[in-house]
């Protein structure tokens, strides 16, 4: 998931450059301060979203409205980052080599070696170049919010914190109180982490063997003998070791097949969840549970009983929930601003 959304940013701001689109027969889909948005630039950045979009939304729920909807946002997202970056040009911000530097390192941490991460590149039709530039720009847009709205962000009080705590439980407990829709939205997300925070919850070890849709009986059967090598191997050496070895997620592998702490419900396949919270601490599955991704193997290292979360336990978690919307309302406050000093002109024709 964060290559993709990785992937995303990045094409946000190289889908003109980098697939050849020849600009000066492209339809302008809307113009800031005359710098144009082409019609293929937007499609190009929006095809992966409506593709995700297509895949995670129930077909029976997907309606053109609600399409034209995300493209708006897109779109507004897109208008957001150009009129940030002729600001940027415009008060001189500056970004070190070493800044870029540690910018792609921390891209690149997402990618379990060098050879993958040039790989998805490659793939991608994505030139380093390129990504270093985008670097160079988010990391140019970061410095000047940061110099522009951090004297202005308003730091929340622990009264405020209790008061919102107060009406998350409220919420989990089923109370009808009155709320914004705005003030639903956020005691809703806080009321869903005290849900799950106050859920059962195990500290799992995984080992995935990969079968993909389709595949061929050749392909089974390679997929079916590793099954058997790995649960011949479980009965002589640690689970940890065995997934170190034959695990085939990018992501847990080198850490021994460690997935974390998990509380109940978060994992969204059931037969997963399911089997997960049924094991005893130091057991794992003898045989692998089958899902349409593949096949998995599951140990609990340590089990968390179900307990309420009281407010100091959460204070400070509350707190910087708090500062970080508080945040996002300067940032926002200083775009729209940003914006309606600007000249826009939009074009579409959805």
């Amino acid at each position: 998931m964060k290559k993709f959304v990785m992937c995303i940013a990045v094409l946000f701001l190289t889908a003109g450059s980098l697939f050849g689109i020849s600009k000066n027969t492209d339809k302008a889909l809307a113009l800031i301060n005359g710098e144009p948005i082409f019609t293929s630039e937007f499609d190009t950045l929006f095809a992966p979203i409506l593709e995700e979009y297509t895949q995670n939304v129930p077909a029976s729920e997907q309606t053109k409205q609600k399409e034209n909807e995300l493209r708006d946002a897109v779109l507004n997202q897109k208008i957001s980052e150009i009129t940030l970056k002729q600001e940027v040009k415009k008060q001189k911000i500056k970004v070190s080599k070493k800044e870029v530097q540690d910018g792609l390192d921390e891209i690149k941490k997402t990618f379990s070696n060098e050879s993958e991460f040039k790989e998805f590149f490659k793939k991608n039709n994505m030139s380093i170049s390129a990504l270093e530039k985008n670097v160079i720009e988010q990391i140019s847009i970061k410095k000047l919010l940061k110099q522009n709205i951090e004297n202005k962000i308003k730091m929340p009080t622990e009264i405020e914190a209790r008061a919102l705590y107060d009406k998350a439980i409220a919420k989990v407990k089923g109370t009808k109180i009155n709320l914004s829709t705005e003030e639903n939205f956020i005691v809703s997300n806080l009321a869903a982490a005290l849900k799950r925070l106050s859920n059962e919850q195990v500290r799992l070890r995984q080992i995935f063997i990969s079968l993909p849709k389709g595949a061929s009986e050749d392909a089974l059967r390679a997929v079916q003998a590793k099954i058997a090598k790995v649960k011949q191997e479980l009965q002589r050496r640690t689970f940890a070791d065995v997934a170190g070895q034959y695990s085939e997620d990018p992501t847990t592998k080198p850490r021994n097949g460690e997935i974390g702490v998990v509380a109940k419900g978060d994992i969204p396949i059931e037969s997963l969840d399911k089997a997960a919270f049924s094991l005893k601490v130091g057991t794992f599955t003898k045989e692998p549970i089958k899902t349409d991704l593949g096949y998995f193997f599951f140990k609990v290292e340590e089990k968390r009983a179900k307990k309420d979360i009281t407010f100091e336990e959460i204070k400070n978690d509350i707190l910087e929930f708090l500062s970080r919307i508080n945040a996002n309302t300067a940032q926002n406050e200083y775009i729209e601003g940003l914006k309606a000093k600007s000249v826009i002109k939009i074009n579409k024709d959805w």
